[in-house]
């Protein structure tokens, strides 16, 4: 009937694509089959002796695959992809990358599922599967999984974070009780994936909450869901519903999170009035705090100097706290000093997040604190070009003394 079988130590493939495009796939589940044994854990062995292995359909031509009778009348309708059990169908994808990904993601449910005892929510089932289909293979054949997408073309057909800005231009973030309470439904439109995979990536790509977050995938199915997620990020639920806030607004094609990874410090007032306070604001990172906790009403003068990098090709490109005029991000000169105010009892992710009002300081006008709470300073520039940068500006923060006092 022209459908062939392609096959792999953990894939044997029907499909009736191209040969040239169809060989390629076995060879690269059996890739993604050793991440997931590194991720999640051994399988229990087979009970027969032999190896894993899953069988999938690759539907180039819907009419000849039901005539063929290998999609199962009992089957309920899909869009692009389904599993069951240690089995998954699929429809062809025009753009290679996104034919990878959907395999993958579809293969990483029947492993999942085969794993004694897992009962997850959708949004973790779902991100994870997004989350290892997320891959990019290196000029030396190297595959590596995981990854934040950073070119459109390289990702053709993905558009998970082009939906999120969207989504978020329209309504705002996700707050994660939104997610947490995702239902199959849900998952008709691809805004509900491109959300699960966002917030999997958050967790796992963050630098203080990485290694947290892959012990719940390697204890899956010993407790429930739920407890082993709350037991790893009850303590600092307020700092974790702010960071997501921050990152899933900003989210962009190459984001570095673990550089724009906000390392929440809350401040101390300046006592007396006169009293000032100095910190040092990196280029290569995020939101950094100051140290000060300042009082909503109050008046404070911000001075900054000091020169930093900002790039290195073609040219090192040098900044001051004012920013360079030939350049801008989200609006603002590059390398401009900004402020945000977290409020300190705010921070539960519930409601507007603080840490989304911004403003510009520049080399040092004064502000007027719109909430009481850590006053956090940033060098304004993209959040996937943090890497090439260096130096830091020198930040003096003190109280303006009202008059008649």
């Amino acid at each position: 009937m022209g459908i062939r079988r392609y096959e792999s130590r953990r894939l044997a493939l029907y499909t009736d694509i191209p040969a040239e495009k169809a060989r390629l796939l076995p060879p690269l589940l059996d890739r993604a089959y050793d991440a997931w044994v590194e991720y999640f854990g051994e399988l229990p062995a087979d009970r027969a002796g032999g190896d894993w292995q899953i069988t999938g359909y690759l539907i180039g031509d819907r009419e000849l695959f039901r005539r063929s009778g290998v999609v199962p009348g009992d089957l309920p309708p899909f869009v692009n992809g389904r599993h069951r059990g240690r089995e998954f169908w699929m429809y062809d994808q025009e753009e290679d990358y996104y034919r990878r990904h959907l395999m993958i993601h579809e293969a990483t449910h029947c492993y999942m599922t085969t794993m004694p005892g897992v009962v997850c929510p959708l949004w973790y089932l779902e991100g994870m599967a997004e989350l290892c289909g997320t891959h990019r293979i290196e000029n030396d054949g190297t595959v590596r999984f995981r990854v934040m997408p950073h070119d459109k073309r390289e990702f053709a057909g993905l558009g998970r974070i082009t939906l999120i800005r969207q989504d978020v231009k329209a309504r705002g973030y996700r707050r994660l009780d939104e997610l947490e309470a995702l239902r199959p439904d849900d998952f008709l439109k691809n805004e509900a994936y491109a959300w699960s995979w966002a917030l999997c990536h958050f967790f796992d790509a963050h630098p203080r909450y990485s290694a947290r977050f892959r012990d719940i995938a390697r204890r899956l199915g010993t407790q429930p869901f739920d407890e082993l997620f709350r037991g790893a990020f009850e303590s600092d639920a307020a700092d974790v519903a702010t960071g997501w806030a921050v990152f899933a607004s900003t989210l962009d094609d190459g984001y570095d999170l673990e550089r724009a990874a906000i390392e929440f410090r809350p401040g101390e007032p300046l006592r007396p009035e006169s009293a000032e306070a100095r910190c040092d604001v990196q280029a290569g990172r995020g939101w950094q705090s100051s140290g000060v906790l300042v009082e909503q009403g109050q008046e404070y003068e911000i001075a900054a100097t000091g020169r930093f990098t900002l790039a290195t090709e073609p040219r090192p490109w040098l900044a001051e706290p004012r920013g360079i005029s030939f350049r801008y991000f989200d609006g603002r000169p590059l390398g401009q000093l900004l402020a945000t105010v977290r409020g300190e009892a705010t921070g539960d992710g519930r409601g507007p997040e603080s840490m989304l009002e911004t403003f510009a300081v520049g080399a040092g006008p004064r502000i007027t604190a719109p909430r009481t709470g850590t006053l956090y300073l940033r060098l304004n520039d993209s959040w996937s070009e943090l890497a090439d940068n260096s130096g830091e500006a020198r930040v003096t923060i003190r109280a303006v003394a009202e008059r008649g006092r």
